[in-house]
């Protein structure tokens, strides 16, 4: 909870930068998308000292590594709508060919940390798998709290304002993720204790 919450304070200042810089289009797309590989460093670094010493113990480096890997492609995606937008592409949103790719991007993006991490945890965990669907369910659910704050700002809003709202709005994230996955985390690792215990 702590590396996402702290982590997600990085594209937030993104955000912040490139508003007082005036930059759009992929200037602002570069820019979040790096910081998104410094919000995924910081989650994958929390993660992997969290599973130190424990049936799940993954190498910290190359964990840390592939997550920040991940969360920057995850940006790459996240950022395409609005970067299209500021680049005045026009996006037909009534068109059926528009929601397929759009859900079709949705799934890969809910998908791209977890498919990174997943290898780490094969033979470390039965059926390490589940790791993939469990996170895409957590972070399908998290990344709601990050749109809350949208309707309440815009170019008027005081940038602490702001950043304050989805401050709030990335622990409220955060801490849903880290339950969700911590739970599956934990029972995971419980099958595997059961199974060595009979």
């Amino acid at each position: 909870m702590l590396g996402e919450s702290l982590g997600f304070l990085l594209p937030v200042s993104g955000f912040a930068l490139s508003a007082a810089f005036g930059l759009e289009g992929w200037g602002r797309w570069a820019l979040l998308v790096l910081f998104g590989a410094g919000e995924g460093a910081l989650l994958g670094l929390a993660q992997s000292l969290a599973l130190l010493e424990t049936s799940a113990e993954v190498p910290v480096g190359r964990w840390v590594a592939a997550t920040s890997v991940a969360a920057s492609v995850a940006w790459s995606i996240g950022m395409l709508p609005s970067t299209l937008g500021d680049l005045g592409v026009a996006i037909d949103w009534r068109a059926p060919g528009t929601w397929v790719v759009v859900g079709i991007a949705g799934v890969v993006l809910l998908a791209t940390i977890p498919l990174a991490q997943w290898p780490f945890l094969v033979g470390r965990l039965p059926r390490a798998w589940r790791w993939v669907p469990l996170n895409m369910g957590a972070w399908l659910v998290g990344l709601v709290f990050t749109f809350l704050p949208s309707p309440f700002v815009d170019e008027s809003t005081p940038a602490a304002v702001m950043f304050l709202l989805f401050a709030i709005a990335g622990v409220l994230m955060a801490t849903t993720v880290a339950f969700i996955t911590g739970w599956g985390l934990w029972r995971m690792a419980t099958a595997t204790r059961g199974r060595a215990g009979t």
